[in-house]
């Protein structure tokens, strides 16, 4: 049994290792294409870096309401609410898609209230990760408007509003499965008014990301237009429904964001320092800070 799920492991391993190599492969083919490989020799805007690096901490900040809200029936003092925020942001960084916050959060608990930490902090990251599908399935109807049949937009609006359905109502679907597993899930979810405020908070985080994004490509030389939020838009819904391998979607995310810049004529190397600043910004930084400031409880709460 052990030696199964050490093979399990290994080549799930070997695949992700795989994959990586076709993209970074896929990265090296583009940015050989280009005449000046990926030297950057355009102006760098401090203005515009200035007003990026000022939009770290509102984005942290509405991660921090997000996590507020989920602990708004919890029974909490500042200091382990604070502290267990910290490790999640250190436990996200360091799992595929930043998924794993839940893991940091969860050890400032007793074993009584994980699924519930568990569980609403699925529901938190699944709100954000509804809003960046949705966002992006609209980019992509009004980018490609008159390229799509009606039939398509139909489906596209169907797929969109599918997603809120689910998000919304989802514990009353899976409650109605014979499976145990589930009905425990449904029974600690947060409401439906407090999802709604998690919505809400990750519409606003999503505009963040996507002027942080827009504000990295004018720090180095790209002219600012308004149609370049729905392509950026686009890119993020793009992101998000791709695999993740390591440090999130490290790799990952400068080859999407490549593809579909590209395709508006900016230059492949700005792409990829917008890229890494805002992944440098609003990931490696933040973990960084994180893992100096986290304290452990004087008593754990696993004893």
């Amino acid at each position: 049994m052990i030696k199964s799920k050490q093979f399990h492991s290994i080549s799930f391993l070997l695949l992700k290792l795989g994959v990586l190599g076709l993209l970074l492969y896929y990265l090296n083919s583009r940015l050989s294409d280009l005449p000046n490989g990926i030297s950057f020799t355009s102006t760098i805007h401090y203005d515009a870096l200035l007003f990026l690096i000022f939009l770290m901490p509102l984005n942290l900040f509405f991660e921090w309401q997000k996590w507020k809200v989920i602990l708004r029936d919890e029974a909490v003092d500042q200091k382990q609410r604070l502290h267990s925020f910290l490790s999640g942001i250190v436990s996200g960084v360091i799992t595929p898609a930043y998924a794993g916050n839940f893991i940091g959060r969860m050890l400032y608990f007793p074993k009584s209230s994980r699924k519930k930490i568990i569980v609403n902090t699925i529901a938190s990251n699944g709100s954000q990760f509804i809003i960046s599908i949705s966002m992006g399935l609209i980019a992509f109807q009004i980018i490609y408007f008159n390229s799509l049949h009606l039939l398509y937009h139909s489906l596209f609006i169907i797929s969109n509003l599918s997603l809120y359905v689910l998000y919304f109502y989802g514990d009353y679907i899976i409650e109605k499965l014979p499976f145990r597993f589930f009905k425990q899930i449904s029974g600690v979810v947060v409401s439906i008014d407090l999802r709604l405020t998690l919505l809400f908070l990750s519409m606003f985080r999503y505009g963040v990301f996507v002027i942080q994004f827009i504000l990295a490509l004018m720090v180095f030389d790209v002219d600012f237009n308004p149609y370049l939020i729905i392509w950026v838009m686009l890119m993020f819904g793009a992101i998000t429904i791709s695999p993740s391998l390591f440090m999130g979607k490290l790799i990952v995310r400068e080859t999407v964001a490549i593809t579909i810049l590209t395709l508006i004529g900016i230059a492949a190397p700005s792409i990829i320092l917008a890229a890494v600043s805002t992944w440098l910004l609003n990931q490696i930084l933040p973990a960084l800070i994180a893992t100096l400031l986290v304290k452990k409880r004087k008593q754990h709460a696993w004893v």
